[in-house]
């Protein structure tokens, strides 16, 4: 592979002129690639940037037989946060995500894209451009490989494995038989065998089986694999092709549902659950919020004036948000924003005639005078103890935040939902849980569900090193301190109506841990799943999100 990670160049804004290869592209600053933007130069900046790179493409790829064959160079853009569009030579090659109005983030993608012979100039100057757009936090093209190499047959195959009832979620109660479409877009038949292997969402591999394929060029064949799980539950498949000369084969991967509302862990709650929660919720009554709303007029819109809220909330700890009044005379629904990991909540900028608080959990945003934001180790910190555990405070502050709240006279107080994605989901749920004048609940992605099947789910190695860390800290230790924080242990406490959104290829959030807590829900419920969707939901879930709130709430769209 020839070597791209240097020479890149880069220019916040957006204007398609920047992918023209003749352009002066002189005054630009340079950028490292592999890095955040954030950490290559460009400052805490969310939005449109440009990455250009000039290389030479050396002509003796040209006598690579796989060239000769296939003319076609395969260019490796690594991952980039959140959203691209990638020119060669003024002609666009590939996009990964969707901008804007129809946002749909894509960071955990690695981008590799098809570059056809006529585009290259042999022993020249060739300029590829990335237009790149991120939506929040990191962004930019932030890890690589970085380079261009010669396109062989494999980058030619694509296997699309089936999606059960097109979610990805199959519900026969008998097992499934899993699909594949082979399509060969190469201009030779191909001989050989398809490999299929089905794991569960723990790495255990559970079935291996073969057959022989026949694929005709330009062709398609359509192959598949009877699957019977012992349990509900969610499972890793995977389709290989490989060819009779024995190189390294094709191959997709896919997380598939098989009967997810069927499954049922057993609760972690410790004997004083409730009585822990009891008593945190009753400190948290005896602190005076003082509630201070400071005008921020520079924000205001059309149809909100815009303040900066601050108050007092468990420990005399001080948190804060954004709140959206609407201007016209009335009473309203409310709608409680809540943050991701790390994250910083700001105005929604909406226009429906609802109030809106987004509001930052200590440690977030603007909620960082009592409780620092970095190091972003949240999750660990005071977690050898449940009294003192970041998230006792962390959700007291949600509650605290419905008490902002129903303090205002325009807010109808039967009519307050909840909202977040990723531990900004968690929060939904745990607030919903603790709280019952919480009327509508909408989590999307949602972290802290499960903690059990978390970690055997997902990879977190710093949770490793800190039990590592003193002697006194186990596995068992740590487990029974989350229990008291795990949402699927306060779900039963819901009472409201809750829509749910999740990606069910999310490597973050695993389906499983989130099913765990939706599945005890005894309150009325929906999800919907976007099968190649990873730790976000499609764009087309928050336009149906909304809809949802607002016809709950009773008011027009």
């Amino acid at each position: 592979m020839l070597d791209l990670e240097d020479g890149w160049v880069c220019r916040k804004g957006d204007d398609e002129t920047w992918a023209d290869p003749d352009l002066d592209d002189a005054s630009w600053r340079p950028i490292e690639v592999g890095k955040p933007w954030e950490e290559a130069g460009l400052g805490d900046y969310d939005g449109f940037a440009w990455y250009r790179l000039r290389f030479r493409a050396p002509a003796s790829l040209k006598d690579n037989a796989d060239f000769q064959m296939y003319n076609t160079l395969k260019l490796c853009l690594g991952k980039i946060d959140d959203v691209d569009r990638t020119w060669f030579n003024g002609e666009i090659v590939g996009e990964t995500g969707s901008f804007p109005d129809d946002f749909s983030g894509a960071w955990a993608t690695a981008r590799e894209y098809r570059v056809p012979a006529h585009l290259i100039r042999w022993d020249e100057d060739n300029v590829i451009a990335v237009r790149v757009y991120d939506h929040e936090g990191a962004g930019g093209m932030y890890e690589g490989p970085y380079g261009i190499e010669v396109a062989c047959w494999r980058d030619f195959f694509e296997i699309a494995i089936d999606l059960g009832r097109g979610d990805g979620i199959f519900v026969e109660e008998d097992g499934f038989e899993v699909g594949a479409a082979v399509h060969n877009d190469t201009p030779m038949a191909m001989e050989g065998t398809v490999r299929w292997q089905i794991e569960d969402d723990e790495g255990a591999v559970l079935l291996e089986a073969s057959a022989e394929a026949s694929l005709a060029a330009r062709g398609t064949e359509k192959v598949s694999c009877e699957f019977t799980p012992h349990v509900p539950g969610f499972y890793k498949v995977t389709c290989t092709f490989e060819r009779e000369s024995g190189d390294e084969g094709a191959s997709e991967s896919r997380l598939l549902g098989y009967r997810p509302e069927d499954m049922r862990p057993s609760l972690t709650r410790q004997p004083d659950f409730d009585a822990f929660w009891a008593e945190t919720l009753a400190a948290l009554a005896d602190v005076d919020p003082q509630f201070e709303m400071t005008r921020k007029a520079e924000g205001d819109t059309e149809t909100h004036e815009l303040y900066e809220v601050k108050m007092r909330s468990f420990g005399n700890v001080r948190v804060g948000g954004w709140y959206e009044k609407p201007r016209a005379r009335g009473t309203f629904p409310a709608l409680l924003c809540l943050p991701g990991y790390t994250g910083s909540m700001a105005p929604t900028k909406t226009s429906d005639p609802i109030a809106v608080l987004s509001f930052n959990i200590r440690g977030h945003g603007n909620s960082q005078e009592d409780v620092p934001g970095e190091p972003g180790d949240f999750w660990v910190r005071g977690l050898d103890d449940k009294e003192g555990y970041f998230y006792q405070g962390a959700y007291a502050d949600c509650v605290r935040a419905v008490d902002f709240l129903v303090s205002r006279p325009e807010v109808d107080e039967n009519r307050i939902a909840v909202t977040g994605g990723s531990q900004g989901g968690g929060l939904s749920f745990a607030a919903a849980a603790l709280d019952k004048r919480i009327s509508l609940c909408a989590p999307d992605i949602p972290f802290l569900c499960n903690w059990e099947k978390y970690f055997k789910a997902s990879d977190w190695p710093e949770m490793e090193q800190w039990i590592a860390a003193e002697p006194h800290r186990s596995w068992e230790s740590v487990l029974r301190t989350v229990s008291y924080f795990d949402t699927m242990n306060m779900a039963d406490r819901i009472t409201c109506p809750v829509f749910l959104g999740l990606g069910l290829q999310d490597p973050v959030c695993p389906a499983a841990t989130i099913f765990a807590a939706y599945n005890r829900l005894a309150a009325p419920k929906s999800y919907r799943v976007y099968p190649n969707a990873e730790h976000w939901v499609d764009p087309s879930h928050q336009a149906e999100k909304r809809a949802w709130l607002l016809g709950r709430f009773g008011v027009a769209s």
